[in-house]
């Protein structure tokens, strides 16, 4: 597909990593799916631009092991981890009082765990779609109301959820997937407008929380590999197929990419950008200069 914006496949000019050096020092941010993945990329990043960071995920030995990993990279930092379903509002309600407690109140918030499964609709059962749009909906809006004074009693910080293209696309085979990315995407530039509306009211100033969705790119993970379920092996073999297919035709997308695009977002980098939907593949100064103009759509190629 055409795209005015350029292709970025990693780390380029506007996000290289010595320009951002320090540009987050001093602010604390919670990073839901980092243990591992492009979750853990982002979190390595925000380190290393000099933000405390909380490492969560289900696994506590995952946890533990990329703490300790990002602690050595990025040493002026304070790294802690904290296992948590984010499913479970009680673990959720556990991991934010940790949070309050050792590094203090959130500064930026990127969440980012998330699961897919490819399989035709006649092949998925109520529940698992169901279950798909809680982790990626449910559970990431849930951890916002629970910090969200945090960010709107300061008027300030930054608000990253990770969105996919799906929200722009009508990828076959991923139905609750899509729609779960459609409904994080809108409810990121509700979110947006909603705060710029209420600080005015409330508070008689200009809203300074920002809030963001991104395509993060086809970064290999784990999730890719294992997305199809045995019943679509066996009943639809044509699913396993087209994604091979369509994964020989894309570009090899580093995690640097989507990670170092999420520091640039969170410094500050694009006022233009807040509440939009950002593509990590295409070049940001291109995006943000066409929101700046009112030309950005809701749109990933």
């Amino acid at each position: 597909m055409n795209s005015p914006f350029t292709l970025r496949t990693d780390v380029y000019p506007a996000i290289d990593p010595s320009s951002l050096k320090g540009s987050l020092t001093g602010l604390n941010a919670l990073v839901t799916g980092s243990s591992k993945g492009i979750g853990k990329q982002i979190a390595l990043a925000i380190a290393t631009a000099g933000a405390n960071v909380c490492i969560t995920a289900r696994n506590a030995a995952q946890v533990e092991s990329t703490r300790k990993e990002i602690a050595e990279q990025a040493p002026n930092s304070k790294i802690i981890g904290f296992a948590a379903d984010v499913l479970k509002l009680e673990e959720q309600e556990k991991l934010v009082q940790e949070f309050h407690e050792k590094l203090g109140l959130v500064d930026i918030l990127v969440c980012n765990a998330g699961d897919n499964t490819f399989q035709p609709f006649h092949l998925t059962d109520a529940k698992s779609w169901w279950d798909l749009n809680e982790l990626n909906v449910r559970a990431p809006v849930e951890l916002t109301r629970l910090v969200y004074e945090d960010f709107r009693s300061r008027n300030t910080g930054s608000i990253v959820y990770t969105s996919s293209r799906a929200a722009a696309h009508d990828l076959p085979f991923t139905t609750a997937y899509n729609c779960a990315k459609t409904a994080i995407t809108r409810f990121a530039g509700t979110l947006q407008a909603e705060l710029n509306l209420i600080q005015k009211i409330e508070k008689g100033v200009g809203n300074g929380v920002a809030v963001y969705s991104i395509h993060p790119g086809e970064v290999s993970t784990d999730l890719h590999s294992r997305g199809l379920p045995q019943n679509v092996v066996e009943k639809a073999p044509y699913v396993g197929e087209l994604k091979a297919r369509l994964a020989k035709t894309r570009p090899k997308f580093e995690g640097g990419l989507p990670a170092w695009t999420v520091v640039w977002l969170c410094a500050g980098k694009a006022p233009a950008l807040r509440g939009k939907f950002v593509d990590c593949t295409r070049d940001v100064t291109e995006q943000a200069e066409a929101a700046a103009a009112g030309k950005l759509e809701l749109s990933v190629h």
